[in-house]
């Protein structure tokens, strides 16, 4: 018997997902600052001579990874659609209607994402809750994030589509009200 699979592209990002995905673009973006600054502290005390010890400059660090951190994901967004961590894990941020997030709403996403941090991390409740899984600054900027393996299949495992197959035969069958749900493939 032929089993069923679903591909799972074009699907709205579950939780656990886009969390690894952010927790990957965390890092990323810390390496990549830490790196940075450190080659930076270098070339001003080896050639200019100036002081730049973290106790003089805790402030204006924390102030260049905010701004670090609000490039990263703004230009990475509005240039390719993800960041490093979403394309790992084949992830895509798009509009609410299916095409390229625009440069300024990828920059207002950029700027939301720390209002999804308040009160606890409340803004993140609508990405387990709703239908869409979109979070507060998805809302604000009109944003979607959606499985995407560009030309690469990606399915889900057999079980699972069986499952899924199911679950949908049975509200189909809810719905016409004749009782009889249409045959199911089943793995052996």
């Amino acid at each position: 018997m032929k089993s069923t699979r679903t591909d799972v592209t074009g699907n709205y990002a579950g939780a656990v997902t886009r969390l690894l995905a952010h927790w990957v673009d965390l890092g990323i973006a810390g390496l990549l600052f830490v790196a940075g600054s450190t080659a930076l502290d270098y070339v001003l005390g080896a050639v200019a001579g100036l002081d730049t010890s973290v106790d003089s400059l805790s402030i204006g660090r924390a102030v260049a990874f905010a701004v670090w951190l609000f490039l990263y994901w703004w230009v990475s967004i509005a240039v390719a659609g993800k960041t490093p961590g979403k394309a790992l894990l084949g992830l895509r941020v798009l509009s609410r209607q299916g095409t390229m997030l625009s440069s300024g709403r990828a920059a207002l996403r950029a700027l939301a994402l720390p209002i999804s941090y308040l009160l606890f991390g409340a803004g993140f409740l609508g990405i387990v809750v709703s239908r869409e899984r979109r979070a507060l600054h998805d809302l604000i900027a009109g944003s979607a994030v959606v499985y995407d393996w560009g030309a690469r299949t990606v399915e889900l495992p057999t079980p699972i589509s069986v499952f899924l197959a199911r679950r949908s035969a049975e509200v189909l069958t809810d719905h016409d009200g004749s009782g009889d749900a249409p045959a199911i493939d089943r793995a052996p």
